[in-house]
C-alpha cells in the first residue's frame, strides 16, 4: 500500500479476478486462489501491468485474493463471492483511511465481477466502504450480474443478461462510471433467461450470496441494498450441491485406520487421542460417502474413466470405484461410534483407559471390522487419493445441473400413457398364457422403457425431484419434471425393466414351439410348459408396476434440502394428490408444444453453465474485438482505466 501523501494523489487500483484454471467441470478442479497482492494474476493480468507500466508509483495495484473455488470445501460459489467482497471491503476501507488523497479503479472478471460489481452497487448507493467521488472507474468482465442499472455496456451488445440476475438498487451515482463487456455467447453473463427459465432459475438461486440468517441476497447479503428475501429453499438447494472435502485428508485414510488399531492396543488407551483419530477419518470417508448417496459418482463414473491413465481424474474413477466396493456407510457408524464413545470418556474425566478395561475393550471391539469396511479404499495409493481430492470436491454441481436439466426434458420424451397402458395389458396376457400377446406388449414396453432405464440408470431420481421442486418456472415445466421424478424415483425402473424382458424372452419361446421354422412340428405342450414359466414372472411384474400404475407421489424427503420453501411446499402439496396416470395429459403437451423443444436445447447449455459456476471457462476476452479500431476487451479496459487514472492527476 502507498505511504500517506498529503498533498500528491496517487490511485489504487483493486483487481478481483477468479485465478482459476479451465477444463471439463465434471473433470477439472481449480485451485484456490493464494495471491499475492502485489503480483498481477490471471485474464486481469496484463490490465494491472499496463496500469504500473504507463503511472509507475503513482499507482498502486492490488490483486485481491480470495477463495475462487466455487463449490469447493463445503463452500459454495455464493461464499466464494462474500469472500472476495470482505476482502475488499477490508482493503479499500485501509487505504482510504491512510491515504486521504488516494483514488480507485475497480477491475473484476469472472466471478470477480460479480463481486466487484456488488461492492461498485453498494458504493453507489452510499452503503459502500469508501464514498462514490473516491473511485474512478470500475471495469467489469463477463458480469454476473450483467444488465445492472448504470453499467455502461462496452464491446457487442447481448440479447440477455447476466446469470445471477442484475443488481436491483442499480451503481447508483456510480452510474456512468461503470463499464461493463460481455460475449454474447457467454452463458454467465448472457442468458436468456425467458427462454431459458429451468437453467436461469438455477443460476440465480446458486449464485446469490448468504446473509447471516441464512437468506440470500443479489448483493452480498447486505439488506441495505435491495435486502434479502426470505428464500431459505434456495439457500439449501446451493449448500446441498457442495462437498465438504475440507480437512479431508484422503491420502492419511489407510495410516489412520493403522494409527487407531496402534493406540488401542496399546496398555494404557488414550481416548482423547482415540476420538481425534476416528474422527479424522470420519472426516476423510463423509465427503465420499456423500457422493455415492447422492448419485453424484454413479453420474461422473463413465466421464472419470475415459479419463487418461495417470490424470486426476482417473484417480477420482478409481477412488469412486474403489469407494463404492468398501462399506462406507458401516464405517462411517464404526468411527463415529468410536469417536462419541471416546470422547464421551475423555469428558468424564479419564485421559486414559487401560487396556485391559472394559471401556477399552468396548473401543477395541467396534474397531475390529473397520480395516475390512475400507480396504478396497484404502488400497489405493495415496498419490492418486490426493489427486482425486482435488477433483472430487467440485463434482457434484456440475453432474447434478447435468441431471436435472437431462431428467427435465427426459420426461417429455416418455410415451407415459402407452407405458402405463402397457404395464396393465401385459399381466394380463400373461394370465391368459397369450404367448403371441405376451411377446407384443413386451416388446413394446421395452422399447418405450428405453429412455426411462437410461435415466434411471445415469440419474437420482429422488434427488433430481428435489432440486427441481425448490426451481422458481412460471412455464409449470419443472413443476410437472418434480412430479413424475418423484414417482418415478419410487418405481424401481431396473427390475420392472429385467422383468418385462424375461417375459418377452419367455414368450418368444413358446411362440416358437408353437409357429416353428420349416420341416419341425409344432409343440404345444412345450409351447404350454414354457408359458407357464410366465405366471411367477408376471406376479412380480404386478407388484413392482403397481407403484407407477397407481401410486402416489410421497411428498419431497427434506433430507438434503432441509424444510422446504414454499415453492418446494405447492409442489409437495399437489404430490399428495398427483398420480402419474393424472399427469400423463400434461406430459404429452408438453412434448408436443415448442417449448419442450427449448428445454430439450438446455441440456447442453446446462452443462456448460455447470462449467461456468466452477471453472470460470470462458477465457476469450483478450480476442473480443470491442470498438472500432479492432480493439480487444483487455485491451480496452486498460486504456480505458488509464485515461481516468492519468484525468485524476
Amino acid at each position: 500500500m502507498p505511504a500517506k501523501r498529503s498533498r500528491a494523489r496517487s490511485v489504487v487500483a483493486l483487481a478481483a479476478c477468479a485465478t482459476i484454471t479451465g477444463g471439463s467441470v465434471a473433470v477439472t478442479a481449480p485451485a484456490i486462489a493464494h495471491a499475492d497482492p502485489t503480483r498481477p494474476v490471471g485474464i486481469l493480468a496484463p490490465v494491472a501491468e499496463a496500469i504500473t507500466a504507463a503511472h509507475g508509483d503513482r499507482a498502486k495495484v492490488y490483486t485481491l485474493p480470495y477463495m475462487a473455488r466455487a463449490f469447493d470445501n463445503g463452500h459454495t460459489y455464493a461464499d466464494s463471492k462474500l469472500d472476495a467482497l470482505n476482502n475488499a471491503t477490508t482493503v479499500l476501507t485501509g487505504v482510504a483511511s491512510t491515504c486521504t488523497n488516494t483514488k480507485f479503479t475497480i477491475t473484476g472478471y469472472s466471478q470477480g465481477a460479480d463481486a466487484a460489481g456488488d461492492l461498485a452497487s453498494q458504493i453507489g448507493n452510499d452503503n459502500g466502504p469508501v464514498p462514490a467521488d473516491r473511485v474512478l472507474a470500475v471495469g467489469l468482465l463477463a458480469d454476473p450480474g450483467a444488465g445492472t442499472k448504470g453499467s455502461a455496456i462496452v464491446g457487442p451488445r447481448t440479447s440477455g443478461q447476466g446469470i445471477a440476475d442484475p443488481r436491483p438498487q442499480g451503481m447508483g451515482t456510480l452510474s456512468g462510471r461503470v463499464a461493463s463487456i460481455c460475449d454474447p455467447g457467454d452463458l454467465y453473463c448472457s442468458i436468456r433467461k425467458g427462454d431459458n427459465p429451468l437453467l436461469g432459475s438455477l443460476g440465480s438461486i446458486l449464485t446469490k450470496t448468504l446473509s447471516v440468517n441464512g437468506d440470500t441476497s443479489a448483493d452480498g447479503g447486505t439488506s441495505a441494498i435491495g435486502g434479502t428475501r426470505n428464500t431459505g429453499g434456495d439457500a439449501r438447494l446451493a449448500t446441498a450441491l457442495t462437498s465438504d472435502f475440507f480437512g479431508a485428508d484422503l491420502p492419511a485414510l489407510g495410516r489412520g485406520v493403522t494409527t487407531l488399531g496402534r493406540q488401542l492396543a496399546e496398555p494404557n488407551v488414550d481416548v482423547g487421542g482415540v476420538a481425534a483419530t476416528a474422527s479424522s477419518i470420519a472426516t476423510a470417508l463423509a465427503p465420499i460417502a456423500d457422493l455415492i448417496d447422492s448419485g453424484t459418482a454413479h453420474a461422473a463414473t463413465a466421464q472419470l474413466a475415459a479419463a487418461q491413465v495417470g490424470s486426476p481424474e482417473h484417480s477420482a474413477s478409481e477412488v469412486l470405484s474403489k469407494a463404492r466396493a468398501s462399506d462406507l456407510t458401516a464405517a462411517l457408524n464404526t468411527v463415529t461410534t468410536i469417536a462419541d464413545t471416546a470422547r464421551k470418556l475423555a469428558d468424564s474425566g479419564s485421559t486414559t483407559v487401560a487396556g485391559a478395561s472394559a471401556d477399552a475393550a468396548q473401543l477395541s471391539t467396534a474397531a475390529t471390522p473397520l480395516g475390512d469396511q475400507v480396504a478396497p479404499l484404502t488400497s489405493v495409493p495415496a498419490d492418486a487419493l490426493s489427486a482425486a481430492s482435488t477433483v472430487l470436491s467440485v463434482l457434484k454441481p456440475a453432474t447434478v445441473v447435468g441431471q436435472v436439466l437431462n431428467v427435465a426434458t427426459g420426461v417429455t420424451a416418455l410415451d407415459v400413457p402407452g407405458i402405463l397402458r402397457n404395464l396393465t395389458v401385459l399381466p394380463q396376457k400373461v394370465a391368459a398364457l397369450d404367448a403371441h400377446g405376451a411377446h407384443q406388449v413386451a416388446g413394446e414396453l421395452n422399447n418405450q422403457f428405453a429412455p426411462l432405464v437410461k435415466m434411471a440408470a445415469a440419474v437420482d431420481l429422488r434427488w433430481v425431484s428435489q432440486v427441481l421442486s425448490v426451481i422458481p418456472d412460471p412455464t409449470g415445466y419443472t413443476q410437472i419434471a418434480a412430479l413424475v421424478a418423484s414417482i418415478l424415483g419410487g418405481v424401481d425402473v431396473i427390475r420392472l425393466a429385467t422383468l418385462i424382458g424375461r417375459i418377452q424372452e419367455i414368450a418368444w419361446t413358446a411362440v416358437e414351439k408353437l409357429l416353428p421354422p420349416p420341416g419341425q412340428v409344432p409343440d404345444p405342450i412345450a409351447a404350454a410348459a414354457a408359458m407357464t414359466g410366465l405366471l411367477p414372472v408376471g406376479l412380480d411384474l404386478a407388484s413392482v408396476a403397481v407403484n407407477m400404475l397407481s401410486g402416489k407421489a410421497s411428498k419431497t424427503p427434506p433430507e438434503l434440502l432441509g424444510k422446504p420453501s414454499t415453492a418446494a411446499t405447492s409442489i409437495s402439496t399437489q404430490t399428495q394428490n398427483v398420480d402419474l396416470p393424472a399427469l400423463t395429459g400434461s406430459l404429452t403437451t408438453m412434448a408436443q408444444s415448442r417449448g419442450a423443444e427449448d428445454l430439450t436445447a438446455l441440456v447442453g447449455e446446462g452443462l456448460k453453465a455447470a462449467s461456468f459456476f466452477t471453472s470460470g471457462a470462458h477465457t476469450n476476452y483478450n480476442a473480443l474485438v470491442v470498438d472500432n479500431t479492432g480493439r480487444n476487451a483487455i485491451t480496452w479496459l486498460s486504456d480505458w482505466l488509464n485515461l481516468l487514472i492519468g484525468r485524476s492527476a
